[in-house]
């Protein structure tokens, strides 16, 4: 497939400023060419146009914490009693709206039972439409830990170790920690620490053995300290990050991922199913709310590596439902220009899954994953809802073909 987007305005997700009547050429896939249209080369203008006028162009919105096994309406401590068929056929579902919202690529940060890698297979095989996936696998807690209900409890290093190999084997790109209580664990304390450095380093031994990632779940100081130690890659919430820890982060490269819109749930369309949750997590909520603006200045001012995810699907006041578009939102709540803001959800989200060199920008050899929208993002991050079509590889993935006006 050989076109050229034109006289549109675009983002590059580099930090840039756009590029206003812009020209992007996509051959094989891939991005060949990204510049003014008065700059457009020859060869360029000798294969099929498609005038984008009026439209903004941007990176695929990549989610670096989210979890596609579960509805994000109904608590998970009840949907993993549910038939693991139904689970499959929703998840398909839901894989479809998150593409629609303008999501690329994810990383599944905590599945159930291995359906998040037969997914992504089916993905890979074009068998169902979805974004491009990385995927963790069956969540590492101790026993009783965080999550217990849907992980793989291990205690002790060589336990641990095991547990992440096991993961690997199974399919893992990134080994996930459960390294403080949770919130969406009933009687769990978030300040507690539930690995020691040693547990952690020996999962990190093991991912890093075998080129892969590692990221940890904390919400208090101690677990994000022992995480950064251990040499976890990356911080997932860090509600209650200090000045200290932050530098910690800086030396060693440490990035942290923001989740800031399941610290700031939408609570003014709560389904039936999700009332009681909502009530048990109101002034849980409202706390780490308060403290993780506090973690993001700290974070800003230190110059932490910053990526962001949705945590949809993590709990009952987590829905699928342009979840990306509400994290940016927050992040400009929280202190981002729009431009930076989007290049934390493309460019170091990319960095973050390790797939900078393909995917992230709008740059000449990466592979062509991109999203029109008839609105201006820079004007009004809210612009990111307003998508008129999503690509990946340089095919329109949405809408379906038959329903595009173009």
């Amino acid at each position: 497939m050989d076109y050229v987007l034109t006289h549109a305005t675009l983002i590059d997700g580099t930090g840039r400023d756009p590029i206003t009547d812009a020209a992007m050429w996509v051959r094989g896939g891939r991005i060949a060419w990204v510049g003014p249209v008065a700059a457009l080369p020859a060869e360029a203008r000798a294969v099929s146009e498609q005038d984008a006028s009026g439209r903004t162009v941007i990176p695929g919105l990549i989610d670096a914490h989210v979890h596609v096994c579960w509805n994000g309406r109904e608590s998970v401590l009840e949907l993993v009693k549910r038939d693991r068929d139904l689970i499959v056929l929703e998840a398909v579902k839901t894989l479809r709206r998150i593409l629609a919202s303008g999501t690329t690529t994810v990383r599944d940060i905590g599945g159930h039972d291995y359906v998040e890698m037969a997914l992504r297979k089916a993905i890979n095989a074009g068998f169902i439409a979805g974004p491009r996936m990385r995927t963790s696998g069956k969540v590492i807690a101790m026993t009783g830990g965080h999550g217990y209900f849907i992980a793989r409890e291990a205690d002790g290093p060589d336990e641990v170790r095991k547990a992440a190999r096991e993961q690997i084997k199974a399919g893992a790109d990134t080994i996930k920690l459960m390294a403080t209580g949770g919130a969406a664990t009933p009687g769990q304390d978030v300040m507690a620490s539930q690995f020691t450095v040693e547990e952690l380093a020996a999962a990190v031994q093991a991912a890093h053995a075998l080129g892969r990632t590692t990221a940890t779940h904390c919400h208090g100081t101690g677990g994000i300290k022992n995480s950064v130690l251990a040499g976890i890659d990356s911080i997932e919430h860090g509600t209650y990050l200090d000045e200290e820890t932050a530098d910690m982060m800086v030396e060693r490269g440490t990035a942290l991922v923001l989740t800031l819109g399941v610290a700031n749930p939408d609570l003014t369309d709560v389904p039936p199913a999700a009332q009681a949750e909502a009530k048990r997590l109101e002034g849980i909520l409202d706390k780490l709310s308060q403290r993780m603006r506090q973690s993001v200045q700290i974070a800003q001012a230190k110059g932490v590596f910053i990526g962001a995810g949705s945590d949809a699907g993590g709990n009952p006041l987590a829905p699928h439902n342009f979840s990306m578009a509400r994290e940016l939102e927050l992040l400009v709540d929280h202190g981002f220009s729009p431009l930076a803001a989007l290049s934390i959800v493309t460019r170091n989200n990319a960095r973050i899954l390790r797939w900078e060199n393909e995917l992230g920008t709008l740059e000449p050899g990466k592979l062509a994953d991109f999203v029109l929208l008839s609105a201006d993002p820079l004007a009004n991050i809210s612009n990111v809802r307003a998508v008129e079509a999503v690509y990946q590889g340089g095919v329109r993935v949405w809408p379906p073909a038959e329903t595009l006006l173009m």
